[in-house]
């Protein structure tokens, strides 16, 4: 799954199907084009070096969001990870929608309530794969405990912690180590950076989740 996936997914009510209380943050545009920036770097396709944010690597994308991302990058040159969020959110609308949609074509959300009685209704998305669900409830937690040093699990806790979503997925224990661990990767992302401009791919990925958790308070 993409990280906006999965943090839609813990995002949901498994009943109800819509955002759970302080949780709305994750289904905004900005924020979703957050994850697919920071998704790029994670695959290490896209990374924030001293000249900008570049692209790395022309591998082939898993899935047509990221293709499109790729795409709007390319168009002109971008200084810093929150004109790169921006440039993402102008160029993909619907990003929620689209997101959710996928997550329904793979049965692991169900979709209810689009329309009632004639009348375009709220759409709600009650969990279907509660399996899928737990495994990324998992994921943060691993992350936030530092039982996982992926750069995708750094991704993930770096997002959720821009945005205090921490608070509301993790217990008040769990939460509390998340934005120590996040904290800490943050300053051990930068301090590893080398003075000079030879940064390697790993580590003008990393420089960029790092932007990309940074900028999100100020565009959400």
């Amino acid at each position: 799954m993409l990280l906006g996936e999965e943090l839609l997914l813990m995002s949901l009510d498994v009943v109800s199907g819509i955002p759970a209380p302080g949780l709305e943050v994750i289904h905004r545009e900005a924020f979703l084009s957050a994850c697919l920036l920071a998704e790029l770097a994670v695959q290490k396709q896209v990374g924030w070096t001293p000249d900008g944010v570049r692209l790395l690597d022309k591998l082939p994308d898993y899935h047509t969001l990221l293709s499109e991302a790729v795409l709007a990058l390319k168009r002109s040159p971008t200084a810093n990870p929150a004109d790169a969020i921006r440039r993402i959110s102008h160029a993909l609308p619907d990003l929620r929608d689209r997101h959710l949609d996928s997550l329904v074509s793979r049965d692991l959300l169900h979709e209810a309530g689009r329309r009632r009685f004639l009348i375009a209704g709220a759409r709600s998305y009650p969990v279907r794969s509660t399996r899928a669900r737990n495994e990324a409830f998992a994921h943060l937690a691993e992350a936030a405990a530092g039982r996982c040093n992926s750069m995708r699990g750094m991704a993930m806790l770096l997002l959720a912690d821009a945005v205090a979503a921490t608070l509301r997925l993790l217990p008040e224990t769990e939460a509390n180590a998340a934005g120590i661990r996040a904290a800490a990767l943050a300053r051990e992302t930068r301090e590893a950076l080398p003075a000079n401009r030879d940064w390697t791919t790993t580590q003008s990925a990393s420089a960029l989740i790092v932007g990309v958790a940074e900028a999100l308070p100020h565009l959400v």
